[in-house]
């Protein structure tokens, strides 16, 4: 697989430029487009044009960094309005491979939540989205935060073995080309969706996802990832993946957007939805 493009949507102001390292990381993985996009929010703004020049300067800077990794076509654009919106706009028109964006917005807010920016995104993309991990170092200090890079060093790839799930298996194949350290394929039996089934009947759904974790492993073992891991546990998915990420320290979780009870909604699936929120790694959701 090639990532043929991707859609960065920037804050100019203190997460931009942690997330530098990261994104070129991914642009170093064969992107040949870039499109680069900050939206000054007519909410906080007013509109106000006395803010572009010095944001130009900072998408000029940024397209450099781009070009030095590589890549051959840089798209730079700055624009007024929403910027949730601005972006769903830009991702329907340009039609990128991914979208990469930060964890939180400008507020800092202390609790592990997205900010809303990036959530709005996120549940209605149609395309795949990597959410960059963004730690906050003070409180309300927008230039205050830090981003581990090496995001792909140690993959954590959750199945159900649904649709969604198979549409991650190229993205892993493209991961290999960082050389990954490590890669763990996890399945979890949720206890919440067996509490009718007899101790037979999960013995049999074990045994036939045993398998099906096998043969992911086989045919991933053909990226060249020189450690791959299958886990089969059974109980609370988030709880059991939660735990799973603390004993391995992934640097990147890869999951669909929905599971097999996924419905066509433009909403996340429950699991998906409690990692993006609770994990520590940086998290790539595949639709």
């Amino acid at each position: 697989m090639r990532l043929e493009s991707m859609l960065v949507p920037l804050e100019i102001h203190g997460a931009a430029g942690v997330m530098a390292p990261a994104v070129e990381e991914i642009a170093r993985l064969g992107v040949e487009r870039v499109d680069l996009l900050y939206v000054i929010n007519i909410r906080e703004t007013a509109g106000d044009s006395g803010v572009y020049a010095h944001d130009q300067q900072v998408l000029n800077e940024w397209k450099h960094r781009m070009e030095e990794c590589g890549v051959t076509e840089v798209n730079v654009e700055v624009a007024n309005g929403i910027p949730w919106i601005e972006i769903l706009e830009q991702a329907e028109a340009a039609a990128p491979s991914i979208i990469v964006m930060g964890s939180h917005g400008k507020s800092l807010i202390p609790r592990m939540l997205l900010g809303s920016q990036t959530e709005n995104v996120l549940h209605q993309a149609p395309v795949p989205v990597v959410i960059l991990r963004i730690s906050v170092l003070k409180e309300g200090d927008p230039d205050a935060c830090m981003l581990n890079t090496g995001i792909f060093h140690r993959i954590l790839y959750l199945t159900d073995f649904s649709v969604d799930a198979e549409r991650c298996i190229p993205f892993i194949e493209w991961m290999a080309g960082a050389k990954p350290n490590q890669l763990v394929i996890m399945h979890v039996q949720d206890t919440r969706r067996l509490w009718t089934a007899s101790q037979e009947q999960i013995s049999e759904f074990n045994r036939k996802d045993a398998g099906r974790l096998a043969d992911l492993k086989k045919r991933l073992e053909m990226t060249g990832i020189p450690q791959i891991i299958t886990e089969l546990v059974t109980g609370n998915a988030i709880d059991e993946i939660l735990a799973v990420e603390d004993s391995f320290a992934p640097t990147i979780i890869v999951m669909g957007a929905r599971g097999r009870t996924g419905t066509a909604r433009p909403l996340l699936g429950g699991v998906t939805e409690a990692m993006v929120h609770k994990a520590k790694a940086h998290v790539l959701v595949v639709r």
